[in-house]
């Protein structure tokens, strides 16, 4: 790497960075301030900070994009206003070589997106959840209902570590006649299964008599894990896109709906293209619309674009799920516009 090549990379870096503090600490700000609307007795102001600082992750991971955005503009913004883009173009530097620095920390960052996503979030997110529900006196995941074929299972509580509570099954006939139903008190995994206590199923016979069987254990082969069940207490947003992929092919299978989890993995997946995607746009809009323009309009600018793509971000994604196109789509027009943006715009620098 040139030493201007490390010297651009290093400005918009700093920039970035410095984007990406002040918007996180603004967002934890926010994030703790609605958080006290939520204290009682037991769930107190430490309690809340640490709910705030366990987000931290998710919100860092979601700011990344903008920030970027942002903090190139406002670092090229300072390299621009000391003439040194003047002197780099006066060098025989092209617009295209001094974007291509830019991609340097960008490529940082985007792998930073995936990284988070994979190994950081879903952790801090699970025991942010499960801090507040043990802090509230709380189940993490209640009333939970699942189909398997044509049999419904409701199960009233996971009470983790692998236990349930309040399990009970609705086997239907193919014409939708209500064939018996079971209950469990409680059921706790192992292996391939569940093993369920004080287990009770009645039949319906035609001549509208019930056959009532009781077992005092009784083996429910499933492929419903603890993981499934724990994924499930969790948002779609908090889970690594591997656990994404995962439970929407087990929904599939089950033939279920796996739209909301499908989705939320291809967002995952386009966070780092749609992280490159800012960056050329911002750099290429500052050779041309932004060239001249005030560092205060820079940053209106950039926070407007940034906005503009999160709301173009949920509006397609909310749009695939109503309208039932490729959840891929929905996820990733947004970067493919941002990034035909930024190429149009770049071409036209002279």
């Amino acid at each position: 790497m040139s030493r201007l090549a490390r010297y651009v990379a290093t400005t918009v870096t700093g920039a970035v960075l410095g984007v990406l503090l002040a918007l996180l600490a603004l967002d934890l700000l926010l994030a703790f301030l609605g958080e006290m609307d939520n204290l009682t007795a037991t769930y107190r102001m430490k309690d809340a900070l640490w709910q705030v600082l366990l987000q931290a992750p998710a919100s860092l991971y979601e700011l990344i994009p903008i920030a970027s955005l942002v903090g190139v503009l406002v670092g090229l913004g300072v390299l621009s206003g000391n003439s040194e883009i003047t002197v780099m173009r006066a060098a025989g530097l092209s617009p295209l070589r001094i974007v291509g620095y830019t991609f340097i920390p960008a490529l940082f960052f985007a792998a930073s997106c995936l990284l988070l996503a994979q190994w950081v979030v879903p952790p801090s997110a699970s025991l942010a959840q499960a801090r507040k529900a043990q802090a509230l006196g709380e189940h993490a995941l209640r009333g939970y209902w699942q189909r398997e074929g044509e049999q419904f299972v409701h199960i009233a509580a996971v009470l983790g570590q692998g236990t349930l509570q309040g399990i009970a099954f609705y086997q239907y006939q193919s014409d939708g006649t209500l064939q018996k139903v079971s209950s469990a008190h409680q059921a706790h995994y192992d292996q391939n299964g569940w093993i369920m206590d004080d287990w009770q199923e009645s039949r319906m016979a035609a001549d509208g008599s019930v056959d009532v069987h009781q077992e005092a254990t009784h083996f429910w082969a499933t492929s419903l894990t603890p993981q499934f069940l724990a994924m499930a207490a969790v948002e779609p947003d908090f889970q690594s896109p591997v656990q994404l992929y995962h439970y929407a092919t087990y929904l599939l299978s089950q033939g279920l709906d796996a739209a909301p989890y499908q989705l939320e993995f291809w967002k995952k997946i386009m966070q780092p293209v749609a992280t490159l995607a800012m960056v050329l746009l911002a750099a290429s809009i500052m050779f041309g619309p932004l060239r001249s323009v005030t560092m205060g309009l820079r940053l209106v600018a950039g926070v407007f674009l940034g906005l503009g793509y999160r709301y173009g971000q949920d509006f397609f994604g909310f749009a695939s799920l109503i309208y039932h196109f490729s959840t891929f789509w929905g996820a990733a027009l947004p970067a493919v516009m941002a990034t035909l943006a930024g190429l149009v715009s770049l071409l036209r620098v002279r």
